[in-house]
């Protein structure tokens, strides 16, 4: 009995490392690393491009939104900051679309910076897609990002930058881990994972190609 007891520990402590390092604030800082990993956005690009570029997408995507969820904690406007209640998910939900609207909007209108400004345009409406279905049911964030992630890197596959075949399998793996670590932590139900992986992909790919 104590060792099942042990193997339960393991595994949940495995599913919530997933879901920390697949955290839906997480995913713009991924995506970078891979466009900058892969050449998409090339390395000669100005030093001080890339510092600008790492600075707005960190800040904008990660540090303002956690900062602000602490905040709605610290004034009791959201019980934890695992948003597992649906209520209390509409205001930290508006809170990172405008960050993410924020954050194309700081990266102007070079060319280079393009593609980077979609991204953010995708990952805004797959938020307020989220926000959307949130007002009458409850689907996973986690996999509304990942979902957009995945949906991405396959249209940029697509699109002909074909060392990203590895990155692609890599995402569809990530995937398949992060919602059964979900489902494994009592987080959502089959539908639920379901749901946000399927609207990310959805929501993403058609930002991307019709944007």
């Amino acid at each position: 009995m104590e060792r099942g007891m042990e193997e339960r520990n393991v595994w949940k402590g495995l599913s919530r490392g997933v879901s920390y390092l697949l955290h839906p604030f997480l995913m713009p800082v991924w995506l970078l690393a891979i466009l900058f990993g892969t050449g998409i956005l090339p390395f000669w690009l100005p030093a001080e491009i890339r510092r600008y570029i790492l600075l707005v997408v960190t800040v904008d995507t990660l540090v303002v939104p956690a900062a602000g969820i602490f905040l709605m904690r610290a004034f009791g406007l959201i019980g934890d900051f695992s948003l597992s209640q649906r209520r209390e998910r509409t205001l930290p939900m508006l809170v990172v679309a405008f960050c993410y609207a924020l954050c194309g909007w700081m990266l102007g209108s070079l060319p280079v910076f393009f593609l980077l400004r979609r991204i953010m345009l995708a990952a805004m409406a797959c938020t307020l897609f989220a926000f959307v279905v949130n007002l009458r049911w409850q689907v996973s964030l986690h996999m509304t990002a990942i979902g957009a992630a995945t949906g991405m890197v396959a249209l940029l596959l697509y699109a002909g930058y074909t060392g990203l075949i590895g990155i692609f399998c890599g995402a569809v793996l990530c995937a398949g881990m992060l919602g059964s670590a979900r489902l494994y932590l009592g987080k959502h139900t089959p539908a639920q994972v379901a749901v946000g992986f399927a609207g990310g992909v959805l929501v993403a790919g058609a930002v991307l190609l019709l944007a």
